[in-house]
Parts: C-alpha cells; structure tokens; sequence
C-alpha cells in the first residue's frame, strides 16, 4: 500500500492543498445534487386538493449553463492542483505561467458563475434553497483559500526580486554638513 502511495507521489500534496481540493469537491457535490430551488403548487379541483412540488439542482433549468460552468470551474481547478502535485513534469495552460493564478481565477469565475444565478433569480428569493445557501459558503472558502496561496508566492516572489540592502557601514553624512 505505501509504494501505491508513493507511486501517486500523494505526499506532495499539502494540507492545504488537501483541503482546498476538499472544498472544490464539496463544492462540485453541491452544484450536482443538492437542491438549489425548491417549488411547490397546491391545484384544488372541486373537493380534491393536489400538490405537486420538487427541487432541482444548479445544473438543471434555470439556467443550467451557468451551474455547468461552475463545476466545471471546479474541476479544473482540481485537476490543476493534480497535474502540478502528482505530475509535475506534465505542462498544463496556465495563466500569467503562474498555476496559483490559475487556480485563483478559477475559484473567481466559479464565484461569479454563482452571483450571476443569483441575480437573475432575485425575484425568487424566496425559492432558494439549501444547496445555493452552502455553495455560497463553499465558494467564498474556495476563493479565499486560493487567494490565500497565490499572496503567499506573490510575496515570496517579491522577496526572491527584491535588491539586498546596503551593508551596514559608516552612516551617510546628513544634507548640508561637511564631512
């Protein structure tokens, strides 16, 4: 079992990472089986009362496109952080050649993928269920974790450029005096 595992190189991967694919799984969950709207009628026909009512998913109607985009955000962004842990050699698309950008600007769209639902669905308020309520929680904790990261290298990438400071030696004379 341990050459399985050292096989898959799994030991590369961070607890970050570990749960930063967490919540990009949890968050591809939602958006393909949790119910996003929930709906309901009651139809009266004489004495005979009937109910009809259902829920559907992110990626059913309404517009459906826009929950296929998100997960599809999300895979992506899993299967980046795969390809730069588990097969470093193997070169992906990336944006700015950076793969921490990439992975930031996936969790972005799939944000924006989701307030762009929203919007349109505003005047239904009302019909939003438990998956939308998680997934908004899902993707805040994904685009922070990522942002997180991508600060993290921006600011040991400043600190790689930066210009050593001057050695310590005799202090400058101040303006206007003479040495």
């Amino acid at each position: 079992m341990e050459d399985q595992i050292r096989r898959l190189h799994l030991e590369r991967l961070s607890r970050e990472d570990w749960l930063l694919v967490g919540v990009a799984v949890a968050l591809m969950f939602d958006l393909l089986v949790l119910p996003w709207f929930s709906f309901g009628a009651t139809i009266n026909v004489g004495s005979a009362t009937v109910s009809i009512g259902g829920s559907l998913t992110a990626v059913d109607a309404p517009d459906a496109w826009l929950g296929v985009l998100a997960l599809l955000a999300c895979a992506f962004l899993v299967a980046d952080l795969g390809f730069e842990r588990l097969s470093p050699e193997t070169h992906v698309p990336s944006i700015a050649s950076d793969r921490k950008t990439t992975r930031y600007v996936l969790a972005c769209v799939a944000a924006g993928l989701i307030a762009f639902k929203f919007v349109l669905h505003i005047g239904r308020f009302g019909e939003l269920a438990l998956g939308f309520w998680l997934a908004v929680l899902l993707v805040a904790g994904l685009v922070a974790l990522t942002r997180r990261s991508h600060e993290a290298q921006a600011q040991a990438h400043a600190q790689a450029t930066a210009p050593a400071p001057a050695p310590a030696g005799d202090p400058a004379p101040e303006p206007g005096s003479t040495a």
